[in-house]
C-alpha cells in the first residue's frame, strides 16, 4: 500500500482490514458532528435575546416538506443533552461575539449591536454528539 504525503503513519497497515482500523476512528468523529437546518434570526433591532437551537433542530426535522420514497416521516434527532453546541462563526459587526453564550440544552444568548447592510447576516452553528 502507498503512503499517504505528510501522515507520518501512513503505510504500516499491511492488509484492508487494518486500513479499515487505522481510519475507524476518524470516521466515527467526523460522523459526531453535524450542521444544524437554517433558522431565521431577526437582527432588526439592537438588543439581547434568545433563541432554542435545539428547539429549532428537533421541530424542524420532525416535519420536513419532503421526503424520499420509502423514508421515515420524521428525522431522527438527540436529546439536548446529548449535543455540544458550539457558534464557529458569527458576523462581529452583527452579533457581539465577546458575549455570545450556549447552555447545556442549546439555548443561545446573543446580542444585536447593528444590523446588516446587505438583509443577511451569517451565524454558523455545529451541533457535536457527546
Amino acid at each position: 500500500m502507498d503512503n499517504v504525503t505528510g501522515d507520518p503513519g501512513a503505510g504500516n497497515e499491511s492488509t484492508v482490514e487494518e486500513v479499515v482500523q487505522a481510519i475507524a476512528p476518524i470516521t466515527s468523529r467526523a460522523a459526531r458532528v453535524f450542521y444544524p437546518p437554517s433558522i431565521a434570526i431577526d437582527a432588526s433591532t439592537n438588543g439581547t435575546f434568545t433563541i432554542n437551537l435545539y428547539n429549532e433542530y428537533t421541530t424542524q426535522f420532525a416535519t420536513p416538506v419532503a421526503v424520499s420514497t420509502g423514508a421515515p416521516n420524521a428525522i431522527p434527532t438527540y436529546a439536548a443533552t446529548d449535543l455540544y453546541y458550539y457558534v464557529t462563526f458569527a458576523d462581529s459587526t452583527v452579533f457581539n461575539t465577546g458575549t455570545m453564550s450556549i447552555d447545556g440544552n442549546g439555548v443561545l444568548t446573543y446580542t444585536i449591536i447593528g444590523q446588516p447592510t446587505d438583509l443577511n447576516a451569517l451565524i454558523n452553528v455545529v451541533f457535536v454528539v457527546k
